[in-house]
């Protein structure tokens, strides 16, 4: 098996794959790879800039001209068309489709050569997952153990959206070169696409592991409390479905932009309305309801805080069959300390008619005895076994839907400008 390596439709190298390295001064083909795309890097910044266009002609006619005075040349060229002889005009050939099992075979090569790739690069891996236990143990400081859980389960939310989404926000531009070029020999847009899924899938699911964990252990040791249903478990699973939608919402991002740094810098700008829009600053209302709706973080918010089974501060979301009876616990306690004060003043009422009645006629009348209104109930200092309120346009099931469905127009999204970058058709 023998590799033909082009730069600008010229040939630079056809020989032996082993031969490749060596020729070329390099220790593998990623390096490779670098070495002969390093001038047309420059000129994706700006591909109108003649003297850019110009010099990477040079270097890919230098290549050329390298190879055709190379031994490699005689031995596999120009011996081969001595020993043929004259051949017959070559015939275009169709691009064949991958078919189901092709493009499964396609799929897990990919995937297999990705993860090889971010697996060499050790350093980059382990900061990315050690952010997860630092943003832990910096929760844990921040949360009081007294307070509403609202800012847990945010952080909780928000966080494993931006797992997903700054991880995945360069993966396609950095590799629009390479992916150009191996569009041209049937690479599939969906074992593409499906490959990068599955990779930082597995990464940023190890992020969403080192997260929880460690709040789920603070929560069992009784440090910081972090009430879920099953041992948290469908929790976890909200988190895992919100770092999927990040990581397809970071993918659509990197299809789109000309550069990685363009890709960086528009994660914050995703972030941000997750922060505003998601509902821990308060109950959303009027428009701000409206915009949270596409939000996944909002949707995912929503859904961990149901999964604690905890009753609500705010009438919103409340449990009927709660001790609040449906009205929140400030609202709750109002209404009983409204009760009691309106019993108080009854019975007031009841007092002076009593002691009006025993002055005119002490003999028949008992001595009438103050009521006390008694002790007003007031908020407890410990408010860890609520949360402010359930976002009352949401629930259980219809939150997981949407972060379903999310996931899904963020992915075909993402294959319309991956099918623009190679100017192909979708396999």
């Amino acid at each position: 098996t023998k590799v033909t390596i082009l730069m600008r439709v010229k040939v630079a190298f056809f020989s032996l794959p082993k031969e490749a390295l060596s020729y070329f001064g390099v220790s593998d083909f990623n390096k490779l790879f670098d070495k002969l795309e390093a001038p047309s890097a420059n000129s994706s910044v700006n591909g109108r800039d003649v003297q850019i266009q110009q010099k990477v002609e040079a270097v890919a006619d230098g290549w050329k001209q390298k190879y055709l005075t190379s031994p490699l040349f005689d031995k596999y060229i120009r011996k081969s068309i001595a020993d043929t002889g004259s051949l017959p005009p070559s015939r275009p050939q169709k691009k064949r489709r991958l078919g189901l099992i092709g493009a499964f075979n396609q799929w897990i090569t990919l995937s297999r050569r990705y993860f090889e790739v971010l697996l060499k690069d050790k350093l980059t891996l382990f900061i990315l997952l050690a952010q997860a236990p630092a943003i832990a143990f910096l929760t844990f400081l921040a949360v009081g153990s007294r307070q509403p859980r609202d800012f847990l389960y945010f952080v909780v939310a928000l966080v494993a959206f931006w797992f997903g989404t700054s991880v995945a926000a360069r993966e396609i531009v950095r590799e629009k070169p390479i992916y150009r070029r191996e569009r041209m020999v049937n690479l599939g847009i969906l074992p593409y696409l499906g490959s990068k899924l599955l990779i930082l899938g597995i990464i940023v699911a190890f992020q969403c592991i080192l997260l929880f964990v460690p709040l789920k252990l603070f929560d069992f040791i009784g440090l910081n409390p972090m009430p879920g249903d099953l041992l948290g478990l469908p929790q976890f699973w909200i988190m895992l479905l919100t770092a999927a939608v990040g990581i397809a919402a970071g993918l659509l991002v990197s299809s789109i932009v000309r550069t990685s740094e363009m890709a960086t810098g528009l994660v914050p700008l995703i972030l941000i309305p997750q922060i505003l829009l998601s509902g821990i600053v308060g109950v959303p209302a009027g428009a701000g309801r409206v915009a949270g709706m596409i939000m996944p973080a909002a949707w995912s918010f929503d859904a961990i805080k149901r999964f604690s089974s905890l009753d609500t501060l705010q009438p919103e979301g409340a449990d009927p069959r709660g001790k609040t009876k449906g009205l929140g616990l400030f609202k709750s306690i109002e209404k009983e300390n409204d009760a009691a004060i309106e019993k108080f003043r009854d019975d007031m009422e009841e007092f002076k008619k009593a002691a009006r009645a025993y002055m005119s006629d002490p003999l028949n009348n008992p001595t009438p005895i103050e009521p006390e209104i008694g002790e007003l109930k007031k908020i407890p200092e410990d408010l860890s076994k609520f949360v402010t309120f359930l976002h009352p346009w949401m629930n259980e099931i219809l939150d997981q839907i949407v972060l379903i469905a999310m996931f899904a127009v963020l992915t075909i999204a993402t294959a319309a400008p991956s099918q623009a970058i190679s100017g192909g058709r979708l396999p």
